[in-house]
């Protein structure tokens, strides 16, 4: 006989099952789906995060000795992907809006796995320097650039929560999964680790992209969830949409704002700690500071722990309290932790700094994403995101390169050090950020 719910059955557990997976499911529909894509968005970054971001440090010292390259030139090829990823910011920025971010982030996933494979196969400076340029491109394409315009289009009041969360995946991959690519180097080599993070991403990610919706009109909604009403007018009809009231300035036009630029170089500024650290962190832990290959990874851990739940609370603080001073406070941590790793042998101060580092990280990273849509409005995010990587790769590309030569030198501190005092520069920018006011366009739109 059939149970209540229409569905036959031969036993009580089975219709107990059933029941529980239609509870679920229905449950799961009540959500609105942009968290559904903030979900989407941490995977994406927790792999390239930690199979690339992070996990390429632990292929540093392997290469080096296996091929004899300086430091240097290790540090040339982050310095090389970081032009190509500001010079590929506004492309990727167009893709997204003509095409999509599911188009885009699959694109990115395929590139990534394809660089993988031919770092796994590097014999040469040449072939290595590939592999990194489109490592970089697919990390770009297949996480950072899709779900943060994802976000922005989706979320409206909780925007800096939502990027919040899907930055939290950036640590998450440095805390998980960069120990898990040292400990699969250890026990195998660089070069089989590169083919096994080839295949998890195209298994994982591809997938992954096929529940992707590109805008919540999609799916007849607004940002944060709400429904999208109808009104009929005369020869017309309109969607009543809450985003139409925020700013929304044209690339063209947010590039000729001085917020553009405060807001740019500042940040560039800030990724200065990331990304020296980001390639000579662990070297400099182990050949500046005594560390072992354990030892440099719990340092990492620590920083990474730390990046991982900042996020969240950067999300909370910055739709509560205003984002420019968050921002600036951030900065006065990054110079204290930079300078306490550069000039102190201690362990407990070094890890005491690394947690410092990965707290400021953390916060300041959706603050200042969530600032930029505030600015200049969430319609063309996008390309103005993707210009504002082509001002911030500058800093970038020096950072690396800067203490990598300095560490060739015999003055592994001193590239650190300068990088911190660098960050007061940003806490001034970031100071000086004026809130923005809304265009005459922006007022056209809202009287039709």
């Amino acid at each position: 006989m059939p149970n209540t719910t229409g569905i036959w059955h031969n036993d009580g557990t089975q219709g107990v099952a059933i029941n529980l997976t239609n509870t679920i499911i229905e449950r799961c529909n009540r959500v609105f789906y942009g968290w559904w894509l903030v979900g989407i968005g941490v995977v994406a970054v927790v792999m390239t995060g930690g199979f690339f971001f992070h996990g390429f440090q632990f292929y540093f010292e392997p290469m080096r000795k296996q091929f004899g390259w300086s430091r240097t030139v290790l540090s040339g090829a982050a310095t090389l992907a970081r032009a190509e990823s500001g010079f590929l910011g506004p492309a990727g920025g167009w893709l997204v809006q003509r095409h999509g971010a599911k188009f885009v982030m699959t694109i990115g996933f395929i590139l990534f796995s394809i660089g993988m494979v031919l770092l796994g196969m590097t014999r040469n400076v040449s072939m290595f320097y590939i592999s990194f340029l489109l490592l970089s491109i697919g990390m770009g394409l297949g996480s950072w650039t899709p779900s943060t315009a994802l976000i922005t289009t989706w979320f409206r009041k909780n925007r800096a929560k939502a990027i919040g969360f899907m930055m939290f995946g950036m640590g998450l991959g440095g805390f998980l999964v960069a120990p898990i690519v040292a400990i699969i180097i250890n026990a195998t080599s660089w070069q089989t680790t590169a083919f096994i993070s080839a295949v998890v991403i195209l298994v994982v990610g591809l997938p992954l992209t096929r529940l992707i919706k590109n805008t919540p009109e999609s799916m007849n909604l607004l940002p944060d969830g709400k429904p999208s009403p109808i009104i009929r007018k005369p020869n017309k009809i309109t969607e009543m949409d809450e985003s139409s009231t925020e700013i929304n300035l044209t690339a063209r036009e947010a590039i000729k704002t001085r917020n553009f630029w405060l807001l740019s170089i500042g940040h560039g500024i800030a990724l200065m700690t990331v990304s020296g650290l980001n390639i000579h962190l662990v070297p400099f832990l182990q050949s500046g500071k005594g560390f072992s290959t354990l030892g440099a990874a719990q340092g990492l851990a620590i920083m990474m722990g730390a990046a991982t739940i900042a996020p969240l609370l950067g999300g909370i603080l910055g739709d509560r309290y205003p984002k420019k001073y968050l921002a600036s406070l951030t900065m006065l941590f990054h110079m204290v932790a930079i300078l306490l790793l550069a000039r102190s042998s201690a362990i407990t101060i070094i890890y005491l700094a690394l947690l410092i580092q990965g707290l400021a990280w953390g916060i300041r990273g959706p603050i200042l994403t969530a600032m930029r849509s505030d600015l200049f409005g969430p319609k063309n995010f996008p390309i103005i995101n993707g210009f504002t990587q082509l001002v911030t790769m500058i800093p970038q590309m020096v950072a690396p390169l800067l203490i990598g030569y300095l560490a060739d030198q015999g003055n592994y501190p001193l590239g650190f050090e300068i990088i911190a005092y660098s960050c007061l520069g940003g806490f001034l920018l970031f100071f000086f950020i004026q809130a923005p006011i809304v265009n005459q366009t922006t007022s056209r739109q809202r009287e039709n």
